[in-house]
């Protein structure tokens, strides 16, 4: 589960927001799809590229087009990388957000929260909920020793953008 950050599920607590994997990543051999979820798609089954358009990753300094990739978990995440500086991620997570605790964020569509540096994740992530036990998270992380609060402004203006497109 992730964006240009990750989010995904810890080993140690099942369902908690982490940080980029180390693994090697396996993107994806096919076209990201262009069109944007309808309100017909399940929540589960939108495709994270979808949620963050390239125009809106340019704004923010990301390299595009967003690299789909299987994250923690077999979950679709979508990566983005701002010039070495932070790494920004999109993903979904079959959990639900009375489970996190972080400060409320005001977004138009959905109750949201902001977690910094949660478990081995340094950065900070918005989990916007879809459901009681489903919801999207925009992760940003630095890649150098940048205190995790300071990507925050980042994972806002991605968590917006998410907000925006999903239903």
């Amino acid at each position: 589960m992730t964006l240009a950050v990750l989010a995904g599920c810890s080993q140690k607590e099942p369902g908690v927001a982490t940080g980029p994997s180390t693994e090697p990543e396996q993107t994806s051999t096919s076209k990201r799809p262009t069109s944007t979820p309808s309100s017909g798609v399940a929540g589960d089954k939108i495709d994270p590229c979808s949620l963050f358009p390239d125009a809106d990753a340019e704004r923010l300094g990301l390299s595009t087009p967003g690299k789909a990739r299987t994250g923690n978990f077999g979950i679709p995440e979508c990566r983005w990388t701002a010039s070495g500086k932070f790494i920004a991620a999109v993903s979904s997570a079959n959990n639900g957000l009375a489970k996190f605790k972080g400060e409320p964020v005001t977004l138009p569509k959905h109750k949201a929260l902001q977690i910094v540096d949660l478990a081995e994740f340094r950065g900070c992530s918005i989990a916007l909920e879809m459901s009681a036990d489903l919801i999207y998270v925009a992760n940003v992380s630095p890649a150098d020793n940048t205190p995790g609060a300071q990507m925050c402004p980042h994972a806002l203006e991605i968590a917006k953008v998410v907000d925006s497109k999903l239903p």
